[in-house]
């Protein structure tokens, strides 16, 4: 797998961006262009080949296409397939590509060194990758949007927020590659499976007991396990997960917040609220107002 690192020196150029969504059975045509395009699934999936590499964009992964290289649908789509989208250039002379072992003693040297306190001058990223915290860079796609289309006074605000957004993604990539643990452990690999029900579910109001019967757990030592390994119970991640699809559905629909809510498994519209409030320091509405101007496409 390549990994493209660009100097930041000067932000990224951004060419075009927008949200896709088919409606019906499609199928990615086959094209070459002359800019950088980068994929982030958002329902379903997209099948996506470049040159003799498949890659199977899903939910919250990342694919990063390369200029002047041709890249087709492989098979066709559920007609929900939908993704953020967005083409950039970069001058030769400010980036390069490397193998996967290159790439490591890259991030290892910044890993290791104490004194490179002035941080990486650079992103670095991997062809295709899934990102831990992809609702953040979620968010960025989303503001990264916006500026587009609210034509700011100043096209360099949609450069720097692009590059802001592949700071992100760096960071992200960097997350999964410094941590600790290494391999999956067969406990880890039983708590992906847990986060990956829990994503499945989220429309449902799903409790502890739920998923403790679905993996054949004790209730109180699944509660135990989750915080351990994630930090948070079980119950706030439940809420992370449908707070993110409640902010899809702000951005994408006109759905009123009640009908949100109850699509969410919230039966009292005023909770639904105040747990969006805690985690997004915004009202449902507020944040709609905040994200409203977004390019649509279905071609």
């Amino acid at each position: 797998m390549y990994y493209w690192k660009a100097q930041i020196e000067k932000p990224i150029e951004f060419v075009s961006a927008g949200h896709f969504t088919a409606g019906y059975p499609w199928i990615h045509g086959k094209r070459s262009i002359n800019s950088f395009e980068i994929i982030l699934g958002l329902r379903d999936t997209a099948y996506i080949q470049q040159e003799d590499e498949q890659f199977e964009v899903t939910p919250g992964s990342v694919l990063l296409l390369l200029p002047e290289q041709t890249h087709w649908g492989y098979a066709y789509s559920d007609p929900q397939v939908s993704f953020y989208w967005l083409h950039f250039q970069c001058p030769e002379s400010s980036m390069e590509f490397m193998d996967e072992k290159q790439a490591e003693a890259e991030l290892g040297r910044y890993k290791h060194n104490p004194y490179l306190d002035q941080g990486m001058p650079f992103v670095l990223l991997p062809a295709f990758f899934k990102p831990p915290e992809v609702d953040k860079a979620g968010i960025l796609f989303r503001q990264l949007l916006h500026i587009v289309e609210s034509r700011y006074y100043t096209r360099q605000g949609a450069d720097y927020m692009l590059t802001s957004l592949l700071i992100e993604l760096t960071q992200q990539s960097m997350t999964a590659y410094t941590s600790p643990q290494g391999g999956m452990t067969s406990r880890h690999q039983r708590m992906m499976s847990v986060l990956e029900w829990i994503r499945i579910h989220a429309v449902k109001p799903i409790s502890v007991d739920d998923a403790a019967r679905e993996f054949n757990y004790n209730p109180d030592y699944l509660t135990r396990l989750f915080k351990k390994e994630m930090g948070m119970s079980m119950q706030e991640y439940i809420q992370k997960v449908k707070i993110d699809r409640a902010k899809e559905e702000l951005g994408r629909t006109d759905l009123s917040i009640k009908e949100i809510a109850h699509r969410l498994g919230f039966e009292d519209e005023k909770y639904f609220m105040k747990v969006f409030r805690k985690h997004q320091q915004m009202t449902p509405t507020e944040f709609r107002r905040a994200f409203y101007r977004t390019h649509l496409n279905n071609k």
